[in-house]
């Protein structure tokens, strides 16, 4: 479940303040889909960094699950995020280098876990999209 009560975020730039969001409450409830509409700076990916745990609001407060992730260190943040949070980005931001195996895997690399499980349940992932025959191509092949 992720609630967020009464988020605000404002943008200082040279001294000039940008109101982005204001006082935004809503609830989304575990297993509910939602889609995030509006005109093209209206704050929708200001609302999806602040979700995301990529920035805090200026004011108002977040919940996902039992965990109140604005309060955390930026140490326990980024714990946080690679344990939590996915993220489906609308570009790609895959390593050119890395295959997408390796792509896959960097979640479980930053965290020094996972091992063989996490190997085994990458490869599973990319089965499951189709690419368990590509999984070792870098991302420039699998266009």
């Amino acid at each position: 479940m992720i609630e967020v009560s009464n988020l605000t975020k404002v943008y200082t730039n040279d001294g000039v303040e940008t109101p982005v969001l204001h006082g935004l409450t809503f609830e989304i409830k575990t297993g509910e889909f939602v889609a995030i509409m509006g005109p093209s700076g209206s704050g929708k990916s200001t609302l999806l960094h602040i979700l995301g745990t990529l920035d805090r609001p200026t004011a108002g407060s977040v919940r996902i699950g039992e965990m109140d992730p604005i309060a955390l260190s930026d140490r326990d943040l980024a714990a946080f995020r690679n344990q939590k949070i996915g993220f489906v980005f609308q570009d790609h931001h895959l390593l050119p280098q890395c295959s997408a195996l390796e792509n896959v895997l960097i979640p479980s690399i930053a965290s020094r876990g996972g091992g063989d499980a996490a190997e085994a349940r990458a490869r599973d992932l990319l089965a499951r999209v189709g690419l368990a025959d590509r999984m070792e191509h870098r991302p420039a092949e699998l266009s």
